[in-house]
């Protein structure tokens, strides 16, 4: 299990980059407004960069601070259950837990104000830019990561629209006491 790893890794893959960072916190004037655009200054070269990045990327489920005024998306992300994967027994024809392996969900909120995403379809942007940052072909640490499932969010503060990405990772332990 490397849970904390998995999740720092997560983080700086993230923060490192630009054109999510432009989706989260430029939002639209009107539909001719790009985030995207190169005379829009990179967020990872603002002075107040640091302060937008806690704003931004959240480690955890905390939306109790997301207000309109803020003027920006979020992503929130944590992990989610831990379930132990299934050996088949043919001896006893069933399944049985192995204590030795699990999956572990990782979960990605994203929270978009609703008038920024009736402008450019935010909500879905992010979420595509999201799956384009965890599944680069560059990046062997996620090379078990799976899509598990998507799901618009019922309860957002007031303005917001969400939608959670969970996707798993099979993770393995080796029993106590064994020495490779």
């Amino acid at each position: 299990m490397k849970i904390v790893k998995t999740i720092n890794e997560f983080y700086h893959l993230l923060v490192n980059d630009e054109k999510l960072l432009r989706l989260l916190y430029y939002m639209p004037k009107d539909t001719e407004d790009d985030p995207l655009d190169p005379l829009k200054m990179n967020v990872s070269q603002l002075p107040e960069k640091d302060h937008i990045l806690q704003n931004v990327l959240v480690i955890g489920d905390k939306t109790n601070d997301l207000a309109l005024e803020t003027n920006t998306c979020r992503i929130c992300f944590y992990t989610g259950s831990r379930i132990p994967q299934k050996n088949y027994l043919k001896s006893i024809n069933q399944f049985t837990d192995n204590p030795y392996s699990s999956t572990q969900q990782y979960i990605f909120d994203i929270y978009t104000p609703a008038s920024a995403n009736n402008i450019d379809f935010r909500l879905d942007w992010l979420g595509e830019v999201l799956n384009e940052v965890l599944f680069q072909e560059d990046i062997e640490e996620f090379g078990d990561l799976r899509f598990h499932s998507g799901l618009p969010i019922a309860s957002v503060p007031n303005g917001f629209v969400g939608y959670r990405w969970t996707y798993i990772m099979p993770s393995g332990q080796q029993p106590m006491g064994f020495k490779s």
